[in-house]
């Protein structure tokens, strides 16, 4: 297989979640459709992979009572020409997750999962994603975490103190060799294995995930303070392209 080939990528993009952490009402929109700087926040995770030359598709998974918006969304927006489908999200993130791996083509090297909540991804993490799950097999976006982590079992006490030497924090995208990944899926299914990351999956059942430095802005939104963070690095994002 060529380096092209071993390169050219799916890209499963998970917008499926209730957001139930960020929506005041049930009339308040979901994470997907919060607009930041003129685009959606599932536009501006879709506009990243678009620039990327070695993914050829983006499926779409959605929360099921979004389908419609979010193919309509799909079918105008300059910022999501790449999209190929949109399809249904399940109970859970590995549901979701295992949804678009379905609908993915088969005949690309590499799948990458996204969490459409992290709108701020860059090409340029996902480029050096799919290089390193092309020559590795898999590839783990994280980074380091800088912060004492602490354990409390009952929520009201802190009881011991980990060495944050070790500890990463995941983000996405995780990008995986697409047909091992799919025989991976089948095998969790088997053994009732429902993870809340993909990643899991290949530590399980593979062993060691290769890191790839990821970036803190990589934020994943999921309370109200996250949408003002994000908003300010958009706009200083667009400012430096102005500049």
């Amino acid at each position: 297989m060529s380096a092209h080939e071993s390169r050219r990528t799916s890209a499963v993009i998970v917008a499926a979640g209730q957001s139930t952490r960020l929506r005041a009402t049930n009339d308040a929109p979901r994470k997907p459709f919060l607009v930041f700087e003129g685009l959606t926040v599932v536009e501006h995770a879709c506009a990243a992979f678009d620039a990327v030359a070695d993914v050829e598709e983006i499926v779409l998974v959605g929360n099921p009572a979004d389908l419609a918006r979010l193919a309509q969304l799909a079918s105008n927006s300059s910022a999501m020409k790449k999209v190929s489908t949109v399809v249904p999200g399940g109970e859970l993130r590995i549901d979701s997750g295992r949804a678009g791996v379905a609908a993915a083509k088969r005949e690309l090297a590499l799948l990458a999962i996204h969490d459409a909540a992290r709108p701020l991804v860059t090409p340029h993490t996902i480029e050096r994603a799919i290089a390193l799950a092309a020559e590795r097999g898999a590839a783990l976006v994280a980074v380091p975490v800088i912060d004492t982590i602490k354990t409390s079992s009952d929520g009201k006490h802190a009881e011991s103190t980990l060495d944050r030497s070790v500890l990463w924090s995941a983000q996405t995208p995780q990008v995986f060799h697409a047909q091992r990944f799919r025989e991976l899926l089948e095998r969790a299914r088997a053994e009732g294995f429902r993870p809340t990351d993909d990643a899991a999956l290949w530590e399980r059942y593979v062993g060691g995930v290769p890191l790839c430095e990821g970036d803190a802005a990589n934020l994943k939104i999921t309370t109200p303070g996250d949408v003002l963070f994000a908003g300010l690095l958009l706009r200083a994002r667009r400012g430096r392209r102005e500049a």
